[in-house]
């Protein structure tokens, strides 16, 4: 918390901290006011792990993001301290059951149509990564079958679009009608599918569900083909969350336990049958 008042103290900005609410691997997070508006703090930690991370705040993005309102609105963002001040947003209680599927295809497919340059990262250069981390936690099978598969996906670029990466169903918020994405650390460019299928997974959608979300986001024809693409990104977003985790714990030993690892390992093979 000090390291953030600080940075605002410098400004002279008109803040109040009053908690911090969240600390993971690439920042934390606080609740408080700025100019008098109840918001969200979200400082970047120093990258230990050495993630590809924080993107969507070189070339403009985070302004397209915030311009579409795809996020809570920003009210403040500093690339050199890697700030970024968001308006406090109130979402529905945990006991109101999302349900508009449609428009929440409809978002993603803004978030899809911002156009980035060539020097945001690649989907390619994140999972090349983590695989170069030592595999002494992960047996070799994982690696290679995730290896194959990435390399049947990642033959056709027409799919790629600016990606989330990370949409579970905690970085999807949403009231009344509005809906916005949080947490844009791992965007990069990857297929259309990544998120899509994130999306149906995270949120546990029917097969109903699934069409309205696809049919917001403006794929009218749901066909053999699509369902496949779907179950295939599907696959691979777990076989990802493997390895990225793996690579964490070559950093942190145990940052992830083995109950975690091995419940993505009971994930791929009941995706796989």
């Amino acid at each position: 918390m000090k390291e953030l008042e600080t940075i605002l103290e410098k400004e002279n900005y008109d803040f109040k901290v009053i908690e911090q609410i969240s600390d993971g691997e690439t920042s934390q997070i606080f609740l408080g006011e700025f100019n008098n508006i109840k918001s969200i703090f979200k400082l970047s930690k120093e990258n230990k792990f050495k993630l590809i991370i924080n993107e969507y705040l070189k070339n403009g993005i985070i302004q397209k993001i915030d311009t579409k309102n795809i996020s809570p609105k920003v009210l403040f963002h500093d690339l050199h301290s890697k700030l970024i001040i968001y308006e406090y947003f109130e979402k529905c209680s945990s006991d109101k059951q999302f349900n508009n599927f449609y428009q929440l295809g409809k978002k993603l497919k803004e978030l899809h149509e911002i156009r980035s340059n060539k020097k945001i990262k690649t989907f390619e250069d994140q999972f090349n990564l983590y695989l170069n981390a030592s595999s002494s936690e992960l047996d070799n099978k994982y690696f290679k079958d995730a290896v194959d598969l990435f390399n049947e996906l990642n033959v056709g670029k027409e799919n790629y679009v600016l990606s989330h990466n990370d949409l579970n169903s905690s970085n999807v918020m949403f009231k009344n009608n509005k809906i916005v994405f949080i947490d844009f650390e791992y965007l990069s460019i990857n297929s259309k599918y990544s998120d899509l299928s994130k999306l149906i997974d995270s949120l546990n959608l029917t097969t109903l569900e699934k069409d309205k979300l696809l049919e917001g986001y403006g794929i009218d024809e749901i066909n053999d083909s699509i369902n496949l693409k779907i179950k295939k990104w599907s696959l691979m977003n777990i076989y990802t969350e493997l390895i990225w985790a793996n690579y964490i714990n070559e950093y942190k030993r145990n940052y992830f336990d083995k109950d975690y690892m091995n419940l993505l390992k009971k994930k791929i093979k009941q995706q796989k049958q």
